[in-house]
């Protein structure tokens, strides 16, 4: 079997899948690798073979074990397991379990209280209603800067008393509708208002939420540069997704909210994802074991 063809109609395959384009891409340079080596090897036609499960076992087996020799993180050799099973689905072929290399999730990295302060007086101090809503919404919703930055007007729906956010494309492609709290609306508000004044003359009810001076849509780069230009002036050295990060922290610990409800806000698709904002530091832990003395 030829190689080039292998990945012709992986290809062809690949773009009818409804995945983000991150994945779509990821998953064609693992891929390739593997289809490289199996061609190299002259184990491409067993590998592929109707009845070639055994094969397929052993195979991934050992390129799992080839993966971690190479010191990749687990999340990576697990991205280029999911990938080729993603090439045995492309051709209707039962892909065998391999097991995935153990990820021991990280505590993730929100502000604390003092840092999330200092961070909304500087997004009160910003000159441009469209930044502050940015800001508000970043520091409200927990949403992704490539979906913030993907906001149409339409996907915003307000009334006097309630708004949402209509999310058509985060991660994997699913769509999701995130409230929008008191603080968000107003800032969102006044945001939109100034919008149908912009020089360039945008349609109302249509069009990117976010314009840059030009009239053009406003891109997640440009988005990034005014969080780390905020975080900055407040004095956090933490990455944009920090916001996020707090997001679901204090939704979880501080406001102990149900982890299902978090990932649907979040937009996880698995809860297992969230369950990690759930994570006990070592003096929380020390603290409840030592209540139980005083109960």
């Amino acid at each position: 079997m030829d190689a080039a063809q292998v990945l012709d109609e992986y290809e062809r395959w690949l773009t009818r899948q409804a995945l983000a384009d991150r994945t779509r891409s990821s998953y064609r340079r693992w891929v390739r690798e593997l289809v490289a080596h199996l061609a190299a090897g002259g184990e491409l036609d067993a590998f592929l073979a109707a009845d070639g499960e055994d094969d397929r076992r052993a195979v991934l087996g050992d390129w799992r074990r080839r993966l971690v020799d190479r010191d990749l993180a687990p999340s990576t050799v697990n991205l280029a397991l999911a990938a080729a099973t993603s090439l045995l689905d492309s051709r209707a072929l039962l892909a065998p379990r391999v097991p995935r290399v153990e990820v021991d999730p990280s505590a993730p990295r929100a502000l604390s209280r003092e840092q999330l302060r200092a961070v909304e007086r500087e997004t009160d101090r910003l000159g441009s209603s469209r930044d502050r809503a940015i800001m508000e919404l970043l520091l409200r919703t927990g949403l992704r800067i490539g979906e913030l930055a993907d906001l149409e007007v339409s996907d915003v729906r307000l009334t006097q008393r309630t708004g949402e956010l209509v999310v058509r494309h985060g991660k994997g492609d699913r769509r999701r509708v995130v409230p929008l709290s008191r603080s968000a609306r107003t800032a969102l508000r006044a945001w939109l208002t100034n919008r149908e004044r912009h020089p360039s003359q945008p349609a109302h009810e249509q069009g990117a939420l976010w314009l840059s001076r030009s009239g053009q849509r406003l891109s997640v780069r440009s988005v990034s540069k005014l969080v780390a230009r905020v975080m900055a002036a407040a004095g956090v050295d933490e990455s944009a997704h920090g916001l996020r990060h707090t997001v679901a922290t204090r939704l979880v610990r501080d406001h102990s909210r149900d982890l299902a409800l978090v990932a649907d806000i979040l937009g996880h698709a698995d809860v297992k994802t969230t369950r990690r904002y759930a994570r006990s530091e070592l003096e929380d832990r020390r603290a409840a074991l030592e209540e139980l003395d005083r109960g």
